[in-house]
């Protein structure tokens, strides 16, 4: 039996640890996110849609989004972001806005296609997607 690790999603024999994240130092998590300028710019080449997470428009979405559930996971209500100076600021590694239906499948930046998820939620729904389609 497996269940998904709560720091980077991967599915992991239960009773184990993840076997990515236990093997980093202390103090030295991996953030999963850390690229290097090459693997950014061939990720941006392969994916252009990630070019729109910059515009103002995608930004007023994302707000939109955050305040429609009081900057909770829309799926088990976990605080993710809180209200600073009138905007919405998610903590780091609290979770992400995602994309109801993708960007790759036709999928938009509106307010109605974000829903805001806990980086566990956030995690197990990405993995059910590669999964099933």
């Amino acid at each position: 039996m497996r269940r998904l690790c709560p720091k980077c999603g991967r599915p992991v024999p239960v009773g184990q640890p993840c076997p990515r994240c236990s093997k980093a130092p202390q103090g030295k998590r991996p953030s999963h996110g850390s690229r290097t300028r090459e693997q950014e710019a061939s990720r941006k080449t392969a994916n252009p849609w990630r070019s729109q997470y910059a515009t103002s428009a995608y930004q007023r979405a994302r707000q939109a989004a955050l305040a429609s559930t009081g900057g909770r996971c829309a799926l088990c209500g976990r605080q993710i972001a809180q209200t600073r100076d009138g905007r919405w600021v998610m903590g780091r590694g609290a979770g992400g806005v995602h994309h109801v239906r993708a960007l790759s499948q036709g999928g938009g930046n509106g307010p109605n296609n974000l829903v805001p998820l806990c980086s566990a939620c956030h995690n197990r729904v990405d993995a059910e997607r590669r999964r099933f389609g």
